[in-house]
């Protein structure tokens, strides 16, 4: 997946400003005490992006977007955490990307989870007007 949600989420949202991070993308969400994650999709808007330092190591500020894949390492439980802190802190839309059942849950505030499998699209709805892209193109099928 490594550079397809930069170039869906930008070419989908011509009109949103700002940038995707991945590589478990260093955040600190909110400071004193501080709450950082590491996040492995991030779409940061440009005013969060242009409150950083040459000494920034972590982007501070929230994200409008986090994308976590599920991966064999990571506990259910630990997940769970990361999305209730990230609607906590006020990240607008997760994405939870499960490889092996192909499938992608979507949180957003104030909603129920929804989950989108691969023959739906998945959307941006208010959060990111116009964003469309089908499940399916979040897991290719090397087979073919």
């Amino acid at each position: 997946m490594s550079n397809r949600p930069r170039s869906w989420i930008l070419a989908g949202s011509p009109d949103f400003e700002g940038d995707v991070l991945s590589g478990e993308a260093g955040s600190i969400l909110e400071q004193d005490p501080d709450t950082t994650v590491g996040i492995d999709v991030a779409l940061f808007s440009i005013d969060v992006l242009r409150r950083q330092t040459d000494e920034t190591r972590m982007v501070l500020g929230v994200p409008v977007l986090a994308v976590e894949i599920l991966s064999p390492n990571d506990g259910h439980e630990e997940i769970r955490e990361k999305i209730v802190e990230y609607l906590r802190t006020g990240v607008q839309m997760i994405w939870e990307v499960d490889p092996d059942f192909r499938t992608v849950r979507v949180y957003r505030q104030n909603h129920e989870p929804v989950m989108f499998n691969r023959k739906q699209t998945l959307t941006g709805d208010d959060v990111l007007p116009g964003f469309e892209v089908a499940v399916a193109d979040f897991f290719p099928d090397w087979s073919a």
